[in-house]
């Protein structure tokens, strides 16, 4: 009987020793890497993206936007629009038939529209180009400061010879970069013979969170 005390404590002391094989040397930076520090999610909800009228008249223009919160995030928004049109070359063309529109409300809350202009109608004085033109193959770029309650607005109409197209897009970024707005933006060719209108004139617009 003693001996049988003496191999049960043995078996005991057995099961509870970890042999050095068994043991593994765990990596746990692979395991649990570390991960870049998220953005925030929009604290106001969720951007909604609304129609509108791509030909508004200005006359009929009222703004759309929305009071300023106290706790008002500033934003810097971008505009790049830029149209073309080509002679039977297939070169950018000097006389240009298109009368492509792009619209946007900038930081006074107007509603500006920028038409496509012919190179040669450029101020001579200065050889600078209009801010409310855009000319063939140049992609015009504008960028302004807005806050909370703003509409990001955008809308492209207009009409353009065969194989011409216009592309338009407009994002809003918060002024310390955490908060990325999606993008607003068109891109759309004429395809049939003529002076022809787009098939899908755009217009869209969200309320800045």
């Amino acid at each position: 009987m003693k001996y049988v005390w003496i191999i049960c404590l043995m078996a005991i002391c057995s099961c509870n020793t970890v042999k050095d094989d068994l043991i593994v040397d765990e990596n746990y930076e692979k395991l649990f890497p570390l991960k870049e520090i998220e953005k925030p999610e929009n604290k106001r909800g969720e951007l909604n993206v609304q129609l509108c009228d791509p030909s508004q008249a200005l006359k009929d223009y009222k703004y759309p936007g929305m009071e300023t919160p106290n706790d008002a995030e500033q934003y810097k928004v971008t505009l790049t629009c830029t149209f073309q049109e080509k002679g039977s070359d297939n070169s950018l063309i000097e006389d240009i038939n298109s009368v492509y529109e792009v619209r946007y409300i900038n930081e006074r809350e107007e509603l500006v529209i920028i038409s496509c202009g012919k190179k040669s109608e450029r101020n001579m004085l200065s050889g600078q180009p209009s801010p409310n033109k855009m000319y063939n193959g140049e992609p015009l770029v504008i960028t302004y400061t807005v806050h909370s309650g703003f509409p990001l607005y955008l809308a492209v109409s207009g009409a353009g010879p065969r194989g011409s197209n216009i592309k338009a897009s407009i994002k809003a970024v918060s002024s310390d970069g955490l908060i990325e707005i999606p993008n607003l933006e068109t891109e759309q060719y004429q395809n049939k013979e003529g002076i022809i209108g787009l098939r899908y004139p755009y217009c869209e617009y969200m309320i800045l969170p």
